[in-house]
Parts: structure tokens; sequence; C-alpha cells
């Protein structure tokens, strides 16, 4: 990784060399994303917006050439990257100006509505487009004997209105572990620790947590009168407290000096029961905005400060 980094932080042209690439790449590597985006990220926290803009467009320039070159079309493929960088781009540029990662999340919810709502915007009705898009792949299920034809329906209905909210968290967590990403490329090369530090100290604050609670609140109320949007609303609250709930156990252990295998617990119950653990998560997250876990928790006397 710091080889990357360095290689990114030598000039504008390796700089956009390797997003282009590495964007390129994640087209047949999905997780690719996160290093094309955390290039993006370290070039703008550390030389600013403008220079941020500027690899942003020779990057897009560049990949629009290669995907003419190697595919024959450039719209899909400028349109990708554009979606992917310039979140982070935005991001990088709030988090450069406050300095601080839980204000910078609170941005990232609020793109996370616009993703939300740019999803009603262009078709209308994003769970009928989505329900529209799945029957077929749930009807090979059927065929493939994978799925009883008696479940079809259902299941696609089920799928169809999670969607837009799934669409909106993945949105979410990929820009900001992007960001994060290029954060600690950041402290890697020029403030070693210094990310550490910082998203152990991760921290959105009471007035979110009081609108949190106003939109549970409403849609318990609302029930299924108040439409599936209410719904990705919590989806997308829930998600940014998790990625506190996560900073919190990080604290924790940071400041106990637990050993890495406290965190490597928790990672392994994450993927074991991603929905439960991830709801404890959030859950802590949320609980920390009240009473402030780590103000409470003395240092530990273990030496190894892993965490």
């Amino acid at each position: 990784m710091r080889l990357l980094a360095s290689f990114v932080m030598r000039g504008r042209m390796q700089a956009a060399m390797a997003a282009s690439v590495l964007a390129l790449l994640s087209l047949l590597l999905p997780p690719v994303t996160l290093l094309s985006a955390a290039v993006v990220a370290l070039v703008t926290l550390r030389r600013g917006l403008q220079e941020g803009a500027l690899l942003v467009g020779l990057s897009t320039l560049a990949c629009a050439l290669l995907s003419l070159l190697a595919l024959g079309v450039v719209l899909p493929v400028v349109s990708f990257v554009l979606l992917l960088w310039l979140p982070v781009w935005l991001l990088g540029g709030v988090l450069r100006v406050s300095r601080s990662l839980g204000l910078t999340l609170q941005v990232g919810l609020l793109l996370g509505l616009v993703v939300i709502a740019a999803q009603y915007t262009q078709g209308g009705d994003p769970v009928a487009t989505w329900r529209e898009a799945l029957e077929p792949f749930v009807q090979s299920l059927v065929e493939a004997g994978v799925l009883q034809a008696s479940d079809e329906a259902g299941l696609v209905e089920t799928m169809a209105a999670w969607m837009p909210g799934v669409i909106a968290v993945g949105f979410l967590l990929q820009t900001m572990i992007a960001l994060f990403l290029g954060r600690w490329w950041q402290a890697l090369l020029y403030n070693p620790g210094g990310f550490r530090q910082e998203f152990h100290q991760l921290r959105m604050g009471r007035p979110l947590a009081w609108a949190t609670l106003a939109v549970l609140g409403l849609t318990a109320f609302a029930g299924s009168a108040g439409g599936h949007w209410l719904s990705y609303l919590d989806m997308l609250l829930v998600s940014a407290w998790f990625l506190q709930g996560l900073a919190v156990i990080h604290g924790i252990v940071g400041k106990r000096r637990r050993g890495a295998g406290w965190l490597v617990t928790v990672y392994a119950l994450l993927a074991l029961a991603m929905p439960h653990m991830a709801t404890v998560l959030a859950l802590i997250g949320f609980t920390d905005s009240w009473i402030d876990m780590r103000a409470r928790v003395g240092p530990g006397k273990d030496p190894d400060r892993t965490g």
C-alpha cells in the first residue's frame, strides 16, 4: 500500500495513471474500485480540491480513450468513473477543510439521500424498475432448481423493495471506505499513526441521533403508508451509525491497549453474522452519541497498542 501511495504522490501523471488503470481493472475486479477512489482521495486531501478535480478530469479522459480503444464505447465507462470519483473528491475536500471524519460522514449521508432521490427521479418508481430487472435472474434460479417456483414472486418483490436502499447504503460505505483508505495512505506517508487517532475519535454527535430517533419514530408510526423511502432512509442512517460503532470498538481497544485479536474477533463475527453484528455495531455507535463510551474508558496497561 505504501508503494502505491508513494507512486501516486510522485506527480500528476502518475496519479492519473494509477486512478485510470485501477478504475478499468475494477470492471473485472469490483473491490479494486476502492483503490481507484482512494487515489483521488489521497491527492485531494494532500493537494486540495483543485488538484483533485484536475486528477479526476485527466483520469476520466484517460479512461474514455482506453475504453474507446478496448471496448468501443465511452459513455458507460465515463459515467462509472465519475460516479466513483466525484463523491470521494467532494468528501476529501470536506475532510481537508474540516479535519473531522464525523462531519465528513454526515455530508456523506446527505450524498446518500441524493442517491435515493435520484432513483425516484430517474425512473419514477425504483421498486418497479428493480422488479423488472430481477425477474429474469430469479427465473433462472427456478429453472436451475435452486428455487421453488412458488417462491419466485415473493422473492422478486422482496428483493425489489430492498434494492434502492441497498444501493444507497453501498454507495455510502464504498465512498467512506475509499476516503478512509486515502486518509490512511496520507498518514502513512506524512503523519504515521495520524489516521488511527482520527478514526478512533470519529463521532457524529447528538443532533443526528435526535434526527435518527425522529425518522425511526416516523417509520414506525407511518408503517406501510409511509412508503419505501422511509425504510431506505433508516438503512442509510443505520449504516452511518455502523461506521461510528466500528470507530468506537477500535477506539476502546486502542485506549485499553488490547491486542489485535479483539479486532479480529469483531471482524470475524461481522463476516459470519453480517446483519446481526452490523446492527449491534450500529447500536453501539448510536449509543456512543449519547454517552461517549470512549471518554468513559480508562487506559489499559497492556503495552500492545494495536487497534
